[in-house]
């Protein structure tokens, strides 16, 4: 089958998916996904100032801090929508492997998301973004055969 092994290198703000038709062969660029929200500081994302409350014990008041932290989940958003990608792009074309590079942080993401079947073509992680490579670099940091 062509194009039956997967790698996929991501972070919390770029995933690319390659693919490579032998365990060997050279690999060839099939998608790539951006959140360019990724990049955004946490005081840009909010789109209004902290709520502020009444001090308990008097007249002053303060700042009321988000209950969860807005870039980890941008970046979970960002890992479920690979994750829906990788889904739709197997059922069109199956494959019989998927190697994963990913940012140690954003490989925990990605784990939670995956569903089943992509889970079970997993066959190799490694926990370094790898993102800005290019073809010929990024088979460097592989396994000599996929």
């Amino acid at each position: 089958m062509i194009n039956s092994i997967w790698v996929l290198v991501a972070n919390a703000g770029r995933a690319r998916l390659f693919c490579s038709s032998s365990r060997n062969g050279k690999l060839v660029e099939q998608a790539a996904w951006i959140d360019s929200e990724a990049r955004l500081k946490t005081r840009d994302i909010l789109s209004d100032k902290a709520g502020r409350a009444h001090d308990i014990s008097g007249q002053s008041r303060h700042a009321i801090a988000p209950r969860v932290d807005l870039k980890s989940e941008e970046a979970m958003r960002f890992a479920r929508m690979v994750c829906e990608k990788l889904t739709e792009v197997m059922k069109r074309n199956p494959c019989e492997r998927l190697h994963i590079a990913a940012a140690p942080a954003f490989l925990g993401r990605l784990r939670e998301c995956m569903g089943t079947p992509l889970r079970g073509k997993i066959t190799t992680e490694l926990a370094k973004d790898l993102t800005a490579l290019d073809c010929t670099h990024l088979r460097q940091h592989l396994p000599d055969f996929l």
